[in-house]
């Protein structure tokens, strides 16, 4: 199977510029292909289990106001699916080859340990104290930014 050149010159001068590429992929390519697929499948879940939980905040700050805010089941599915998915994409960037900031990833775990720890045990009350709720919020909120702004 032949190789693509770019149309810039020559064959032989575009192949000793390293400007063609082949077309033929090796399982290797697939694999990591598949790889990257899966890590992205990943981080979308993530992604949905952090707006369960911060989504489930917002929709009850005016009840925070008033002292009425409780801890809704979707808050705690989505502490619970940030803590797995985060856990297999940690397995899944170090197994691919990929460089894991293991500081910002404990940082990361311990906040989601506290936010978990109080939304489990608070589920069951009708209503949750206003510091507790603002700060399963502010943490949460604390967690998207370490995520994104700390590289």
């Amino acid at each position: 199977m032949g190789c693509i050149y770019a149309a810039t010159g020559s064959r032989e001068s575009d192949r000793a510029e390293g400007r063609g590429r082949c077309p033929a992929l090796s399982w290797a390519l697939i694999r990591l292909r598949a790889m990257d697929v899966l890590i992205h499948l990943f981080v979308g879940l993530h992604i949905i289990g952090i707006a369960a939980l911060l989504g489930g905040f917002l929709t009850q700050m005016k009840a925070m106001g008033q002292g009425t805010a409780r801890f809704v089941p979707g808050m705690l599915h989505g502490a619970f699916t940030m803590l797995a998915t985060g856990v297999i994409l940690v397995g899944l960037n170090e197994a691919d080859g990929h460089h894991v900031n293991t500081v910002k990833i404990g940082v990361k775990l311990a906040l989601l340990i506290v936010i978990l720890g109080l939304v489990y045990v608070k589920r069951d009350e009708e209503k949750v104290e206003k510091g507790a709720f603002a700060l399963v919020g502010a943490l949460t909120m604390v967690n998207v930014f370490i995520a994104v702004l700390w590289t």
